[in-house]
């Protein structure tokens, strides 16, 4: 629900490697959210830290919000290449790896925008902050979607390696 965190890792991350253009795919079920989205990349435009010369740094970056067509399969990375470029999301063959042909035959990074928006708070409260959190091998946080026939659905953050009984007895 902070999709200024989101764009301000979104950022960060694509100024380290050097990218110049970013998308914000939404699935269709999530509508409502396009909005939401779309005015924060718009305020981000007007303060500046997107767009030409950001804050006079001579780094381009624009990023774009797609709204897609309600494809579940677009979950997957391939397929969500494939809707992004206007075709039907369907997935590709996997012995293409994204960071080499990706968008349009193009390198591309994909990362859900879970992994973005930890980007500001890993560089704020550091590093051994965020291993705090987890378990060895799955630092971290991550949210969790409940629904279905449960007492208290919703979204919950929590640390890595959480157990379903806990997550669902307990929060």
């Amino acid at each position: 629900y902070d999709p200024h965190q989101t764009l301000e890792g979104t950022i960060i991350s694509c100024f380290a490697v050097h990218a110049k253009l970013a998308f914000i795919y939404i699935r269709g079920e999530f509508g409502w959210l396009v909005d939401r989205v779309q005015a924060a990349v718009d305020e981000a435009y007007a303060a500046g830290y997107l767009g030409r010369d950001i804050l006079g740094s001579g780094f381009d970056f624009t990023i774009e919000v797609h709204k897609g067509a309600g494809a579940f399969v677009c979950g997957e990375s391939t397929a969500l290449m494939t809707a992004l470029e206007g075709r039907v999301g369907e997935p590709r063959p996997k012995y293409i790896r994204s960071n080499v042909s990706g968008l349009w035959g193009r390198p591309s990074v994909l990362n859900n925008v879970e992994t973005w928006a930890n980007v500001p708070l890993i560089i704020n409260k550091g590093a051994d902050w965020f291993k705090s959190m987890g378990t060895e091998k799955s630092t971290g946080s991550k949210i969790f979607c409940v629904s279905g026939h449960v007492n208290k659905p919703g979204n919950y953050e929590l640390p890595m390696g959480v157990s379903l009984r806990e997550l669902l007895y307990e929060h």
